[in-house]
């Protein structure tokens, strides 16, 4: 039964993307698809991330997370907490701040200001409580500096969120999946939204699971559903606007 589900989810993904790609649409609207049974489908790639960017040819693909005020991308995903801290490093860093600041730019978002959170507590403390900002954050952040990119930290990962709504900062770079999503959910469970930039098209999608437990029962909340249609054509609308105004100078 799941397989079945997924396999009707995954064609409409492909459907989709063939739409997009021939410029029959502007943004696509995600609901959720259940990794696993994507996996026992036979289905290659883990989730809508991969499948977007794969089906779609795109040299890379950023989540982003959006939920009021807060624009939270992600340096990790799906892996392990100790794969993660594996792969924060300076080279990975660097280019998802070139990533990310170009793809701000395509959407409006004139010299965005990137915050970069830390992975250890108070921001490692010198290195006291661990070395990776010393030895690889920093040194990215600087990097881009020197490049024009406005990238700010690392800063204390149990702060920066609160100072981005506060709006001190555009966008944060988190360094692992639930440094992100906790932050996100507690501020708003039904109103985070997935957003992946880098594709010839805008995509969104809610940030919850496909609740088969509850399905049928008439008790699932669709309020992620709207919310994350109403994004993507937010984002969709400001990316046309900035092409006007970028072909018209």
């Amino acid at each position: 039964m799941q397989s079945d589900a997924a396999l009707r989810a995954y064609s409409y993904l492909e459907k989709s993307i063939e739409l997009g790609l021939a410029g029959r649409l502007d943004a696509v609207s995600t609901a959720p698809i259940h990794k696993v049974a994507l996996k026992e489908a036979g289905v290659d790639h883990i989730g809508h991330t991969e499948i977007f960017e794969a089906l779609t040819n795109s040299p890379y693909a950023l989540t982003m997370f959006n939920v009021h005020k807060l624009r939270v991308f992600f340096l990790t995903r799906h892996v392990s907490v100790r794969k993660a801290c594996d792969q924060i490093t300076k080279e990975r860093t660097l280019a998802y701040l070139k990533d990310i600041d170009r793809e701000m730019r395509t959407y409006g978002f004139d010299n965005p200001s990137i915050a970069v959170a830390a992975l250890n507590p108070h921001g490692g403390d010198g290195g006291l409580f661990g070395t990776e900002e010393i030895e690889h954050l920093i040194p990215a952040v600087e990097e881009a500096k020197a490049m024009g990119i406005n990238a700010r930290g690392p800063l204390p990962g149990d702060s920066i969120f609160a100072f981005a709504l506060d709006g001190q900062h555009d966008c944060i770079l988190s360094l692992y999946h639930d440094q992100g999503h906790i932050a996100c959910k507690t501020l708003d469970f039904e109103k985070a939204v997935t957003i992946t930039m880098g594709l010839p098209f805008m995509r969104s999608s809610v940030d919850h699971g496909t609740a088969f437990d509850i399905a049928g029962k008439g008790i699932a909340n669709g309020g992620s559903m709207v919310e994350s249609t109403r994004v993507a054509a937010y984002y969709a609308g400001r990316k046309m606007a900035h092409q006007r105004a970028t072909a018209s100078v």
